[in-house]
């Protein structure tokens, strides 16, 4: 093969992790929104790591979550600079050197959906400017599948039932052009 076949396109991921006393869910939807296009929304009730966060973040009870996925696809080395917009949003929205919102990015393919993070680990692809690949789902047997080191955050039904629903989307738009 002289030419690799074209690559299909994802849809982009945000995940929000913000203290509620500072900002709030329509501003950073919003800041999402102007950079990545309109996105659908999802709330998840499962945070297992909100107390975690809330040692850098403020008290649990204020941290809120949404995640964000973009309604139409993009390339996919778009995975890199979404990571790198992340991480300037989270140092432009920091207080005294602390985060106040945790913002993690991903990519929605039809065969898997990858985080992209700042640390390395045996499974994690290396991409580029100190980011990092995390392959946290693949798509078989009609259904998104957990992987031995996906985070446990993202083991609950409904955030699959999410991402399964965001996958149709972006099958209809690239079989069919629309959702």
């Amino acid at each position: 093969m002289l030419s690799p076949p074209p690559v299909s396109q994802g849809l982009l991921f945000g995940s929000f992790l913000y203290n509620t006393n500072l900002f709030s869910e329509e501003a950073l939807r919003k800041e999402w929104d102007a950079f990545y296009g309109p996105s659908f929304y999802f709330n998840p009730q499962h945070n297992p790591l909100a107390k975690y966060y809330s040692t850098e973040m403020g008290n649990q009870e204020n941290l809120k979550r949404f995640f964000a996925l973009t309604s139409a696809p993009f390339d996919r080395q778009e995975l890199l600079k979404s990571k790198l917009q992340a991480l300037k949003w989270e140092e432009n929205w920091s207080v005294q050197s602390k985060r106040m919102v945790n913002v993690d990015t991903g990519m929605l393919t039809l065969e898997n959906f990858i985080l992209a993070t700042t640390k390395n680990y045996s499974h994690r692809i290396f991409i580029g400017s100190n980011i990092f690949a995390d392959l946290t789902y693949q798509f078989q047997l009609g259904k998104f599948q957990l992987l031995p080191w996906t985070y446990p955050d993202y083991h609950d039904d409904a955030k699959i039932e999410f991402f399964t629903w965001g996958r149709a989307h972006l099958h209809n738009l690239l079989t069919h052009g629309k959702s």
